[in-house]
């Protein structure tokens, strides 16, 4: 049986909108972080984060899930800091759940997840092991070209930002600089799950390999022919599992 509930997080005065699905027994708690939002339409067949969750807590894991600030039903402007402070805030209000007493907290972070995850525990975060599904090393695009990122972000994935950032985006676009995965995977001594796809159209296969060389506690598994979005992969998630069940054996 899986309880599914919502779960309150503000931070910054925002909303955000974010729930969990908790099985009758849980061997710990993943909080799943998603990525910017792709510009394709949605497809009705994805059965989003939520899904996601509902197949950890099959697997006698419970799973909170988060929009941050400025995705879907979460309030706010979009900010890699603000995520950050945003991921901190959802992982202290898993960490008060029931289920995190005693047992493990993962943190998954997916694509611009994985980066905001990374930086999330060495900031100190109270989180035992990381997932990293098609994390950027380093950022494609927006700090080289702040107009061009204000563009990819309004334009392309839907979200909002301020109108201080619309008119001068500089700053904003620095913040990308400072949150950036292959930097700040440095500070994750926790156990690390790396993986990627060959076929990554968005994240080239590379920037794997790229975080594994400065992570000091890393596993990278590479998927054959799958792309960007790895968690609607079978092969990707059940990686995870496999590594999950090895290491809280």
């Amino acid at each position: 049986m899986v309880l599914e509930k919502a779960l309150p997080v503000t931070c910054d005065g925002l909303k955000l909108a974010c729930g969990s699905a908790v099985p009758t027994t849980a061997r710990g708690i993943v909080v799943l972080l998603h990525g910017i939002p792709s510009s394709a339409p949605p497809d009705p067949d994805d059965p989003g984060y939520l899904g996601l969750a509902h197949e950890f807590a099959a697997r006698d894991w419970a799973a909170v899930w988060a929009d941050m600030r400025a995705v879907r039903g979460s309030e706010g402007f979009f900010s890699i800091e603000g995520w950050v402070r945003d991921a901190e805030a959802v992982v202290a209000a898993a960490c008060s759940l029931p289920e995190a007493a005693d047992r493990p907290v993962v943190l998954i972070g997916s694509s611009a997840g994985g980066a905001v995850s990374a930086e999330t525990i060495r900031r100190g975060a109270p989180i035992d092991a990381l997932v990293l599904l098609a994390a950027p090393a380093s950022w494609v695009s927006f700090a080289g070209d702040p107009s061009a990122g204000v563009r990819r972000i309004t334009e392309e994935a839907g979200m909002r930002l301020s109108p201080e950032v619309i008119e001068d985006p500089v700053a904003w676009a620095l913040e990308f600089e400072g949150v950036t995965t292959e930097s700040s995977i440095k500070g994750v001594t926790v156990p690390t799950l790396i993986v990627h796809g060959t076929a990554d159209d968005v994240v080239p296969v590379d920037h794997a390999q790229r975080i594994a060389a400065r992570a000091p506690d890393a596993q990278v598994e590479i998927i054959e022919g799958a792309g960007h979005q790895l968690r609607r992969d079978r092969r990707a998630v059940d990686c995870v599992f496999a590594w999950l069940d090895k290491t809280f054996a």
